[in-house]
Order: structure tokens, then C-alpha cells, then sequence
């Protein structure tokens, strides 16, 4: 598998594939291949480009994996320089390709029976030229653009070894840059940060959009990552029906002691963080853990931003309601979420926060998930309609209000009593 590369330019006859996050996952959405000679502008169009892919992909009636090929749509081709700007002549050519939710073969991952993203290996393209006499299959690197701004890591606590993307803003500024922490759904385990940086996009959270709202130091940025699932205990694994449905089986996390353990060291590793305003937040499993660590640790975090939160409400005693009362907390889920029913998760829970006199807790209940872009319509012309459970793409995207307060906005404004 070709990891991640930030400048490797592709030598004649290779091509590199560009990997952005979009709100349903990460798709490929542009080439840059050698052409092996300087190519003017003239002489490139588009028409004369056929692209192709094989990739192993899932096969949903048999539920079984299968070598798949596929066409990718060219919409542009122009020559570039070896930083991908446009020129008048270059031995390079830019391709740029559609992408959509519902288009396999524009996807780099693949979810596997395991219930976890994987980049789909083999995901070979070919680029077909004849006119320029162009047939090239080797890829030379995958990059990232946001992606590969992040540095990884792992952190080692006892017997428990996470990994982790963090970013640090050009202009942070020692003791007066936020931190954010975001804790990754139960399809983003595993030893890659690249799976947890895309699957969920949370590379959004480092664009122009969201770091504006925090400020001039802009917000630091950290996503750990578990081996396994956030919601393992000692006494069960990764059962999440069973577990949720029995108030008797213990709530707190195998990860909590080691996560808690990273996020400290990162913290009095980077003297820039401003450790009043501390955020955490996270979907699903990554939402149960958010609910676990502020339970565990309600002095740390500065605000929570749990998002279709796995956490039942038939596991929060009374004791730890009233922890949660005092806390700065933003929900966000969705009403036709199927995997993690509202009622028995954020809506009793936020009522319950609510009657306890709790008076900095917010809820964007949203009736489905779909596109607000309008880049992305359905086969009758309407906006695709994500499944109900991804409501994280409204958090991610700050699209959370409370009247013309942002969620990133709030989240900016909240220090530590």
C-alpha cells in the first residue's frame, strides 16, 4: 500500500492520486500524471482522456468482497507545474473527476465485514490517452491535502498503544490557542490516523471556515485513534446492542485511563495550548466517549460536543446527571437516526440535563441528514439523503445553530470556570 505523500511529484509514466474529505467519506477526486514531455494547453482535452479503476469493493446483496472496475468521469484536464499550478506547457497534466456518495469507484475506503474503513487495496487506475499516446498505471503516491497536514503519532500507556493526528495553527500562540479534540466513530478504529482523519472528515475542522471562529491563534487540532472500539470495557467488548440495552453492564471505556493519558501529554507537550479551552467531542462511539471522559474527568474540558452519542441514558445515575449539569455541552443527533436511537440516548438525556437546571446545554435535533451543499442531488433531482446516523457532517461542518450562534462559534467562547 502506497502511504501518504505530501510532495513526490510522479516521474514519467506515473501518475499521484489526490484524496479529499467529503461529508460521506473521503473520495478521489483528481490525478496528476508525467506525461513524459512538455504538453501544451492546446493540445489537452478532456474528451480525449479515459480513466479507469479496479478496486476491491463490497458486494451488499451477497455481502461479500469482489474485484470491481469501474469509469471515472474526467471534467477538466490542464497542464501544471510540479506544485499542481496551472500553466501554459508542463510535462505534467491535472485531472479532475467527479465524485458522489453513491459512486463506489470514487472512493479510496471500503467498510469491511469487521464494521472498520479500510483503504481498498487494490484500487489500481489506468490512464488512457491515445492521442498523446499516454497508457499509465503505475501510481507514484496517494496525497491528502488536509489530510497530510496533520502530523501522526502513537502514544503508548500500559499495555495500550493509541494512535493520533494533531495540527497545530500557523499562528498559534503559547498558552492562547484552543484545543480541539475529536474521538472517532466505531468505522475509524484500527493503527491508521489517515482512516480517522477521512472517514468521518474531520479534516474540515482545519479549513478557513471553522478556524476563523476561534479566533486569531485558530484552534489546535487532535484526533485520536483506538485499536479496537471506544465503547470496550473490561467486561464487554465491542456488543454494542447488548451493552446498550443492559443498565447493569459497567459504562467506563478500557481507553479511558490511556486516552485521558495522551490528551494530558499532548497538552504539556505543546505550550501554545490554552489549557482553559479544552473541547472534546466525537460521534457515536467517539460520542460515548466524549460523554465517558467528561463524566470521568469534569474539571478537564472546557466544553463537550457529543454527536449522536452512544452513552444510554439508562446508564446516568442521578450522580452522574448532576456532573453533566454543570458542564458546557452541545448535542447534536438526528430524529431518523437508526443506529443510535434518540430517545434512548440524547433526548432523554438532554431532557434530563435540562430539568436538573443545566444552563449551558444546547441540542441541534435535525429531522435527517442530506446534502446542503447542492452539489449533490439523487437520481430525481433531490438532495441525497445520507443515512440517518451521520449527523456528524452538520457538527463537522458547523452547521449547528442556536439562532445565529454556530456551534463553533459557542464552542470558541467557553473557558473553564
Amino acid at each position: 500500500m502506497l502511504l501518504s505523500a505530501s510532495a513526490k511529484s510522479p516521474q514519467a509514466g506515473e501518475y499521484t492520486l489526490y484524496v479529499n474529505g467529503y461529508d460521506w467519506g473521503p473520495a478521489s477526486d483528481k490525478i496528476i500524471l508525467n506525461a513524459g514531455q512538455d504538453v501544451s494547453a492546446s493540445k489537452i482535452k478532456v474528451s480525449d482522456f479515459d480513466v479507469s479503476v479496479e478496486l476491491l469493493g463490497m458486494n451488499w446483496k451477497s455481502f461479500s468482497l469482489a474485484i470491481m472496475g469501474g469509469k471515472r468521469n474526467v471534467t477538466a484536464a490542464y497542464p501544471v507545474d510540479e506544485n499542481g499550478a496551472k500553466v501554459k506547457k508542463s510535462q505534467y497534466i491535472a485531472l479532475e473527476m467527479t465524485v458522489h456518495p453513491a459512486d463506489v469507484f470514487t472512493s479510496p475506503f471500503i467498510y469491511t465485514r469487521e464494521m472498520v474503513n479500510k483503504w481498498t487495496e487494490p484500487c489500481d487506475y489506468k490512464i488512457v490517452n491515445k492521442k498523446l499516446g499516454l497508457e499509465i498505471t503505475k501510481q507514484a503516491a496517494r496525497v491528502c491535502p488536509l489530510a497530510d497536514q496533520f502530523e501522526t503519532n502513537s502514544f503508548k500507556s500500559g499495555d495500550i498503544t493509541l494512535t493520533y493526528g494533531a495540527w497545530n495553527p500557523p499562528k498559534a500562540e503559547k498558552g492562547k490557542t484552543p484545543l480541539i479534540i475529536w474521538l472517532h466513530g466505531m468505522g475509524e478504529g484500527g493503527t491508521d490516523p489517515y482512516i480517522a482523519l477521512l472517514g468521518n472528515r474531520v479534516v474540515n475542522l482545519i479549513t478557513e471556515d471553522v478556524q476563523k471562529c476561534f479566533g486569531p491563534t485558530g484552534a489546535v487540532v487532535l484526533a485520536p485513534q483506538t485499536p479496537g472500539f471506544w465503547l470496550q470495557t473490561k467486561a464487554n467488548k465491542a456488543d454494542m446492542k447488548a451493552w446498550a440495552s443492559n443498565p447493569g453492564t459497567p459504562t467506563v471505556s478500557y481507553y479511558t485511563e490511556a486516552l485521558f493519558n495522551l490528551i494530558d501529554t499532548y497538552v504539556r507537550g505543546n505550550p501554545n495550548v490554552d489549557t482553559n479551552r479544552i473541547y472534546v467531542g466525537g460521534c457515536s462511539n467517539g460520542g460515548y466517549m466524549t460523554m465517558n471522559m467528561i463524566i470521568e474527568y469534569p474539571e478537564y474540558f472546557a466544553a463537550a460536543y457529543p454527536v449522536c452519542e452512544a452513552y444510554p441514558d439508562n446508564k446516568i445515575d442521578e450522580e452522574k446527571v448532576a456532573k453533566l449539569a454543570k458542564q458546557n455541552i452541545w448535542f447534536t443527533h438526528a430524529k431518523n437516526d437508526q443506529t443510535v436511537n434518540p430517545p434512548e440516548f440524547t433526548v432523554a438525556t438532554y431532557n434530563r440535563l435540562k430539568k436538573a437546571g443545566a444552563d449551558n446545554v444546547h441540542f441541534s435535533f435535525f429531522d435527517d441528514v442530506h446534502d446542503t451543499t447542492g452539489n449533490f442531488k439523487d437520481e430525481k433531482g433531490n438532495p441525497v439523503q445520507y443515512n440517518g446516523h451521520w449527523s456528524w457532517i452538520y457538527t463537522l461542518t458547523n452547521q449547528c445553530k442556536d439562532g445565529d450562534l454556530t456551534i463553533m462559534e459557542w464552542m470558541a467562547n467557553q473557558k473553564l470556570k
